[in-house]
């Protein structure tokens, strides 16, 4: 089931990448100071009235299941117009749809970019799964560190062990709710270059179950879903 997984996923220890980080954002990946929070709280009651008449009037948008958190830790690749802040760390504030980019924080700094989703790569926690070679990896976490195109692999950093380990996707679970983009499916290409979010990871057969919209859910490899 997708419930132990998700919480046997959280054990192992601090994971030095994000405790660095975190403290390098400064503790909570650079919310809004106390006294700033509780001002906004106290001028929302002021126009909670207002704010209840536009509410009827416009229904809320429905969840997306296509956009990559708030939150969540990534660094730059790719970019060609600004090449110098590739590898640069930040944090995801938000997705715009009409551009489909996201607004990104950069580490140690005030500053925010515009950027693609092809030109991000996300940090986030993954299982080692199904190494022949290395049976000694198989069911330790780890963090997403690089991506190298050339040789289609994830470097991780694997916690238990202190060290970095180069790894295809097909042995790289993703954790359930991560948004990762679909890739290399020739029965179904259409589905090529879309997001959905990780709802379930299928061990037997190495499948992810993937929600894309409200309305569907597809089965797909490991190895065709990429962050």
């Amino acid at each position: 089931g997708g419930g132990s997984f998700s919480r046997s996923f959280g054990g192992g220890g601090p994971d030095p990448f994000g405790m660095m980080f975190s403290q390098s954002m400064g503790g909570g990946g650079g919310g809004m100071p106390a006294g700033m929070s509780g001002m906004s709280g106290m001028s929302g009651m002021g126009g909670g009235m207002s704010g209840a008449r536009q509410s009827a009037r416009r229904p809320a948008a429905p969840p997306r299941f296509d956009a990559i958190p708030p939150g969540t830790v990534v660094s730059l690749k790719g970019l060609v117009n600004a090449s110098d802040r590739n590898g640069d760390r930040g944090v995801v504030k938000q997705y715009i749809p009409s551009s489909g980019r996201y607004v990104v924080e950069l580490e140690d700094s005030e500053e925010t970019m515009s950027v693609k989703p092809s030109n991000l790569l996300q940090h986030v926690h993954v299982r080692i799964h199904d190494i022949q070679s290395q049976p000694e990896l198989n069911g330790k976490t780890g963090t997403i560190i690089t991506w190298n195109s050339h040789k289609e692999r994830y470097a991780i950093y694997v916690m238990d062990l202190k060290k970095v380990v180069s790894l295809k996707p097909g042995n790289v679970v993703l954790e359930s709710g991560t948004v990762a983009q679909v890739t290399g499916l020739s029965s179904r290409p259409e589905l090529n270059g879309k997001w959905g979010t990780i709802k379930d990871w299928v061990k037997e057969s190495n499948k992810y179950d993937v929600q894309l919209s409200p309305q569907q859910v597809i089965r797909v490899k490991v190895e065709n879903m990429r962050v």
